[in-house]
């Protein structure tokens, strides 16, 4: 029977299971944790989440399965280790031991200068409007800890910017807007910033469960490092924008299974590309203060019937503010906002939005709700029907 006896060991040397990879990784290992000695953030996360392998696969959030393809051919077990700025595909052997047999990382790890990566790195970003106060500005802050102030704002980008500086043009004042922050609030404090780089968008109707969104984790296990360190801070308020929900949520599902809470937080979702259902459900582990308003999904009918799922929950959590009455408006406002691009407001009571509404109204809602719901309904349609 084949083992690991002979390959290089990077974990477990002292206590656990041991961890060990194929000869030509080995050099990548001792490179990385090198960097990690030198107080490289992100070298030094995954020098931290690979030797937590020691204790085994079971509970880790940023460990996966891959449907079809769990196991090797010789039917060895087969995991995905996500990290930020890495990938590891690893093999648990009939003897216990785990080998990593291939690594996607990126050199970001490397480089000799920052100058660069400064600007793209994956991570955390101090955010501020240039002297001119017309551009915004992002400088890496290599700890991925928050400011220490009260009522921090942090905006959690989606990945397709080129650069974290245009990630803040676009994202933080979108965020000041939704909160109602002020202009001049944000010239003399900022936000924060959490940066994923990457082409494309993350998240979409392909794949809506923001739990099944790989190229987020690495990401996320850097933003819940960043949520949990801040967690003594008074109003800090997360808000992830499109994609960034992806991030996010995985992030808040790492901060739930370490049991972590953030009673002093606040989180918000903008037009997310990820069921907005998984991260209310999350919020409500991690003891987040929530507003009525928790998700913005604009047209989205998905994410609208997403949130409407999940109402129940919020009505019959004595710590959540939503009520029946704002679960009424939301309903009646959501449904309208996906009809009338179309020009078929008439579907909000008759078509097959009509049937949705009516049907999470009658699983959710008493009769109270449902005297709400009708009443709005002849106030918001009746007008536009008779005419």
């Amino acid at each position: 029977m084949s083992t690991t006896q002979n390959l290089p060991l990077i974990a477990g040397q002292r206590a656990g299971k041991p961890i060990r990879c194929i000869t030509k990784l080995e050099p990548v290992f001792q490179r990385l944790q090198q960097a990690a000695r030198r107080n490289h953030y992100w070298a030094t996360i995954a020098v931290k989440e690979l030797n937590a392998l020691t204790t085994g696969v079971l509970g880790k959030n940023n460990v996966y399965v891959r449907p079809g393809k769990s196991r090797t051919k010789n039917s060895n077990e087969l995991y995905y280790v996500f990290l930020p700025g890495l990938k590891a595909t690893v093999v648990r052997w009939p003897d216990d031991q785990f080998c990593i047999t291939e690594l996607n990382l990126d050199d970001n790890y490397f480089r000799a200068t920052e100058q660069y990566a400064d600007r793209t790195r994956m991570g955390l970003y101090r955010a501020h409007k240039d002297q001119d106060q017309k551009s915004w500005r992002a400088e890496s802050v290599p700890n991925g800890k928050i400011l220490q102030q009260s009522g921090r704002l942090i905006a959690v980008a989606d990945a397709r910017y080129r650069h974290a500086s245009a990630a803040a043009a676009d994202t933080v004042p979108r965020a000041m807007e939704l909160l109602g922050i002020g202009a001049a609030h944000s010239s003399v404090n900022g936000a924060d910033l959490h940066f994923t780089p990457g082409r494309k968008a993350l998240g979409g109707l392909v794949c809506y469960n923001p739990l099944a969104v790989t190229r987020s984790r690495g990401s996320a296990v850097l933003l819940a490092k960043s949520m949990a360190d801040a967690r003594d801070i008074e109003g800090v308020t997360w808000v992830a924008d499109h994609g960034g929900s992806a991030v996010l949520t995985q992030a808040m599902q790492i901060l739930a299974t370490k049991g972590i809470t953030l009673e002093k937080h606040t989180v918000y979702l903008y037009k997310p590309r990820t069921s907005p259902a998984n991260a209310l459900r999350l919020a409500h582990q991690l003891k987040v203060r929530l507003n009525e308003r928790f998700a913005d999904t604009g047209y989205s009918m998905r994410g609208a019937l997403s949130q409407y799922s999940v109402a129940g929950l919020r009505l019959d959590n004595e710590d959540d503010p939503y009520s029946k009455s704002y679960h009424s408006r939301v309903l009646l406002n959501g449904a309208q906002k996906v009809a009338a691009p179309a020009g078929v407001l008439a579907a909000v009571i008759g078509g097959q939005v009509g049937v949705a509404v009516a049907g999470i109204a009658t699983v959710i809602s008493g009769a109270g709700l449902l005297q709400d719901l009708g009443k709005g309904a002849v106030e918001r349609f009746g007008y536009r029907f008779k005419r």
